[in-house]
């Protein structure tokens, strides 16, 4: 446990950080799972799921 008050600070905006993070990596983990099951498939929403993959790739 950290003592200096700049350093508690820190741990909680680490904290955030790496919720945020996790909940970001789940959602692009989704898409790209659903990318391939629709190119497998030869689905005609192929095209929009590669494109929000992209779209949340782009952004993480």
């Amino acid at each position: 446990m950290a003592n200096i008050k700049s350093q508690i600070k820190r741990n909680k905006q680490n904290e955030r950080a790496r919720l945020r993070n996790k909940a970001v990596r789940s959602e692009v983990k989704t898409r790209v799972k659903a990318t391939l099951t629709a190119a497998e498939a030869g689905a005609d929403t192929t095209a929009d799921a590669l494109r929000l993959a992209c779209k949340r790739l782009d952004k993480a």
